[in-house]
């Protein structure tokens, strides 16, 4: 090992399906970027912030 740590994944619990992440207000984020989790939970491609979906949350639709 080098001796570097990395960073936890930073997991945000959610209502709703359609979620949007630009990777914080750190000086390097990312683009904007709108997800929509069909199933239980969807990673950021740019950052690997996982958003999980709460239970009750409404079924998948338009």
């Amino acid at each position: 090992m080098d001796g570097t740590m990395k960073s936890p994944t930073e997991i945000i619990h959610v209502k709703t399906r359609a979620v949007s992440c630009d990777g914080g207000a750190e000086p390097l984020g990312h683009p904007k970027v709108y997800l929509r989790i069909e199933t239980g939970q969807i990673t950021c491609p740019y950052c690997s912030k996982v958003f999980i979906l709460e239970t009750g949350a409404p079924p998948a639709g338009h």
